[in-house]
């Protein structure tokens, strides 16, 4: 694998590699795009427990195929997922290196996202449901 090229972009130009809160990623000076690597989006949007991008993959089948090359698998096109079923932002997913593309400002979104759902408090069912998957059965 070479070095990954922005999809976007005509003449599909190199991505250059930046850090983000201690995060190497690979971004498009023309369009603003990133290009994450797999797990790179649980580190940056949410270090903490959970699976950021499985819960972007639940309902991978129903999403559509881009013409968008995959910056790190030119022969392979991206699809797009839906960031948590119920938000309405769109990200670009790779099937074969599980990399993702985030459109400008879609980072961000996603980061606001997560916070948002950190504040709301936990229902009296999820937290006995919490508790009773906790019991040796």
């Amino acid at each position: 694998m070479g070095e990954p090229k922005c999809p976007k972009c005509p003449g599909h130009p190199a991505l250059r590699e930046e850090d983000v809160n201690g995060v190497r990623v690979h971004s498009c000076g023309g369009c603003g795009g990133v290009w994450l690597d797999k797990g790179e989006l649980n580190a940056l949007a949410h270090p903490a427990e959970g699976d950021l991008e499985y819960c972007s993959l639940e309902r991978l089948a129903e999403d559509r195929v881009t013409n968008l090359p995959c910056p790190a698998c030119p022969d392979v096109r991206l699809v797009q997922v839906n960031f948590i079923s119920y938000t309405d932002i769109v990200m670009d997913y790779c099937p074969r290196c599980q990399g993702l593309w985030l459109d400008r400002g879609e980072l961000d979104a996603v980061t606001a996202e997560v916070r948002r759902l950190e504040q709301v408090p936990e229902s009296w069912d999820h937290r006995v449901m919490v508790f009773l998957a906790g019991l040796p059965f």
